[in-house]
């Protein structure tokens, strides 16, 4: 069994990035929903979805994963998609956070920013602290440009299944090589 925990980002009463009526939070909550349904469809993985911050432990997790839509339009050059990784991760969890990434970021989704480590000097630093070794936090557009909202809510459904297949085809795979 793989044990999911997915943090929809902020809360109803601290909403996150707001662009007039819409709200990083409910954005969020409204794809870590869709993600969740699809991900327990498979009998061997467990989903808790949960909001708020990532400043408490998850012990007894396979993965913590965490979305955040950005807001930084003065910066149109970097829109897209990135995903960030506790400060020590290995190379081996770098490349897992590289392939997830990938299934939201193409041609017909948000462009690639990359696959950083989260720092004392940036906002992420608080996925250090998780107690999973495994903990992703990802950007997923910036909620004030009208183009990534269009493109947001245009495929968000869609984003969520092809995260949950990308999901499942890397953490099996790993939890098959520790099997071995």
């Amino acid at each position: 069994m793989i044990k999911i925990y997915i943090n929809a980002a902020h809360t109803s009463f601290s909403p996150g990035g707001v662009w007039g009526e819409r709200t990083e939070h409910e954005d969020m909550l409204k794809f870590t929903r869709m993600l969740s349904i699809e991900l327990e469809r498979d009998p061997d993985i467990s989903c808790k979805v949960f909001t708020g911050d990532l400043r408490k432990t998850f012990t007894g997790y396979d993965v913590v994963l965490s979305f955040h839509r950005g807001t930084n339009i003065k910066n149109s050059e970097k829109h897209g998609a990135q995903v960030f990784v506790q400060e020590n991760a290995s190379a081996d969890i770098q490349y897992e956070a590289f392939r997830l990434l990938e299934s939201i970021s193409s041609e017909k989704y948000f462009r690639m920013l990359g696959v950083h480590t989260a720092t004392s000097k940036n906002i992420p630093a608080s996925i250090n602290h998780t107690g999973c070794e495994r903990t992703f936090l990802f950007h997923i557009g910036f909620i004030d440009s009208q183009r990534d909202n269009r493109l947001f809510d245009s495929c968000y459904e869609e984003l969520a299944r092809e995260l949950s297949e990308r999901i499942k085809e890397v953490f099996k795979e790993e939890k098959n090589e520790d099997n071995t």
